[in-house]
């Protein structure tokens, strides 16, 4: 009986997926989140080759600070909707 060959791994291979991941969130943070969340992926896809633990931490939370933003955001469009039918509704007529 034949056992299959031990898979080695790949140098590099992990940090490649940890790159693409950290790219991904750098775009997606600074066209649809901002800075910070763009920021985050920048330094996760910075840190990928020598701290690959780190860059996933920075992914991480580039994804969490875009989340953020974006609740953010609908919670304030909300308020101003409110707000603006308040207003038009209190309005007098003369």
């Amino acid at each position: 009986m034949t056992y299959p060959a031990p898979q080695t791994p790949v140098p590099g291979a992990g940090n490649e997926t940890i790159k693409k991941n950290a790219l991904i969130a750098m775009i997606v943070g600074f066209l649809c989140g901002g800075v910070i969340p763009g920021i985050f992926g920048l330094l996760g896809y910075l840190k990928a080759d020598q701290e690959p633990e780190t860059a996933r931490k920075f992914t991480k939370w580039a994804w969490i600070a875009l989340i953020i933003m974006w609740v953010l955001t609908i919670i304030f469009v909300i308020i101003y909707f409110v707000f603006i039918v308040a207003m038009v509704n209190s309005t007098s007529t003369y």
